[in-house]
């Protein structure tokens, strides 16, 4: 019997192990998980009392190994607490959201605040915390935010502050309008380009006095340059000059030498000729008259050779001495020329606009008394221009100057395309231009015109990753008999004056 119940024993034994093993592996995993959600409830402590209160009975009771029966109404409950703790937790996300917003743009209405810091904080309105998904992800915002405050707390701290930015602001760009203005040698303007970049940069008056003081020294360098050439060249004019004076005293002199000569040759020469006639009609026979003539002739051809080979003498040193002053005179016509070039040049430089390459202020005041006075002589038709780039000042103040830079340059080189070539185009100053056409009445001049305006709004501006509509406003009027240049270029203005105040992105003319 024992023997038949033998496999028996052997079957239950096994069972009964790998039930044990069942139960050992699922108290292990039991107690994983108990250890896991007793380790979880802690990370929510500190939320809600209530929840704090009901997690610690949660895992008094999984210490304590109670029961899933006795476990399930304590979890119902917990997980009730939870749900609601969620939808506080998301209410309190968005009052946080809200606060950080209406904070920051409480802050952006300080007034004084740097550039820098004023960018990073409209970065972080903009993008920056839209991207926070979680409560903790507000922290980095706020420790950024309070930095905000701490240099606007520090900016407040200077009475001065807020009177001294739109000083700095006016003083910055009347700077770089004449940093823009100045028409140096290749490497002064790289020197002058590199020292505008420091403009936008500086913070506080005397940051910009410093800027100032550098764009003073590389100008005064470039005239002590200028100066020294210009000295060099005088001294090698006057040298020059000194040698051709010298030349041409040494031949007046050689000349005057030469005269003396001649005329004692002349005077010999003649003396002889009246010896030998007067000796003539005294002889008495043929042979001593033949006698006579010999000897006078013989002497006087002396003197005819000595005569020819003095005039030969004096046309080598002439021609020697024309050949020299000819060399010095070449030599001197070739450095005016060279000079006068470089004055030109110089001259050429003076009447372009150094950012735009147009012709500056100072060329179209010249073009306009041109074209007025030619209209004062003989009436025709010529109108005139005056353009300038709307909401200009937002875009150095939201960009920064050298995007502002960029976009006068775009701009000029868009409206030198859309003129006619014999239209006169200029930079007038700052973000102003001005146009004069010629020939074209202000009825006819109207299409062109606007068709410039709808050029420069299609042009595709794009800053920081931002699609930027650049508009601009024209005014226009037309040349009238009795007009001044004053006259005419008021009409213009007060066309544009126009255009601006009834919206922009338009143009006006004034008859």
């Amino acid at each position: 019997m024992s023997e038949r119940s033998n496999p028996t024993d052997k079957k239950l034994k096994q069972a009964i192990d790998a039930r044990m093993a069942i139960e050992s592996a699922r108290k292990h995993q039991v107690d994983i998980l108990c250890d896991f959600a007793a380790k979880l409830s802690l990370s929510c402590k500190g939320l809600d009392i209530e929840l704090d209160n009901r997690l610690a009975k949660f895992r008094s009771a999984l210490n304590k190994g109670m029961s899933f029966e006795d476990l399930s109404p304590l979890v119902s409950e917990t997980l009730i607490l939870l749900k609601n703790q969620e939808s506080i937790q998301q209410a309190q996300q968005r009052d946080l959201f809200n606060s950080v917003q209406n904070a920051g743009k409480q802050l952006q209405k300080t007034k004084g605040l740097p550039d820098d810091t004023r960018r990073a904080l409209r970065n972080l309105l903009d993008q920056e915390i839209n991207n926070v998904q979680s409560t903790h992800g507000y922290i980095p915002l706020l420790d950024q935010l309070i930095l905000f405050y701490h240099e606007a707390l520090l900016t407040k701290q200077d009475p001065q502050a807020d009177n001294q930015r739109p000083v700095k602001q006016a003083r910055a760009k009347k700077l770089l309008e004449l940093a823009n203005e100045l028409i140096l040698e290749e490497e002064a303007t790289l020197q002058i380009n590199s020292i505008k970049n420091n403009i936008t940069e500086s913070d506080t008056i005397d940051a910009l006095l410093d800027v100032a003081i550098n764009i003073i020294e590389v100008v005064v360098k470039n005239i002590s340059k200028e100066r020294k050439s210009a000295q060099s060249f005088l001294v090698s004019l006057n040298q020059t000059l000194e040698d051709l004076h010298n030349s041409i005293v040494s031949t007046s002199r050689h000349s005057k030498s030469m005269s003396i000569e001649f005329d004692s040759l002349n005077k010999s020469i003649e003396l002889k000729i009246k010896n030998l006639n007067e000796q003539t009609q005294k002889a008495t026979s043929i042979s001593s008259l033949k006698e006579l003539v010999d000897n006078e002739l013989k002497s006087l051809s002396e003197d005819f050779l000595a005569k020819e080979k003095l005039e030969r003498k004096d046309r080598e040193m002439l021609s020697t001495s024309f050949s020299e002053i000819n060399k010095r005179i070449v030599t001197l016509e070739d450095k005016l020329t060279t000079y006068k070039k470089r004055l030109n040049e110089q001259r050429f430089k003076s009447l372009l606009d150094g950012l735009t390459k147009l012709p500056n202020r100072a060329a179209f005041d010249e073009r306009y008394n041109h074209e007025m006075h030619l209209f004062n002589v003989q009436p025709s038709d010529v109108t005139l221009a005056v353009i300038d780039v709307d909401h200009f000042k937002s875009i150095n103040d939201r960009f920064g100057h050298t995007a502002g830079d960029i976009t006068l340059q775009v701009i000029s080189k868009a409206l030198q395309k859309s003129v006619r070539k014999s239209d006169f185009i200029a930079r007038y100053g700052g973000e102003e231009f001005v146009l004069l056409m010629p020939g074209v009445s202000l009825e006819n001049a109207t299409l062109p015109l606007d068709k410039v305006r709808k050029v420069i709004k299609n042009i595709p501006f794009k800053f920081r990753e931002k699609q930027i509509e650049i508009t601009i406003s024209v005014g226009a009027t037309q040349f009238k008999k009795g007009d001044t240049l004053l006259k005419a270029f008021d009409r213009a203005d007060d066309a544009l004056y126009e255009a601006k105040n009834s919206g922009r992105d338009r143009l006006c003319t004034s008859k």
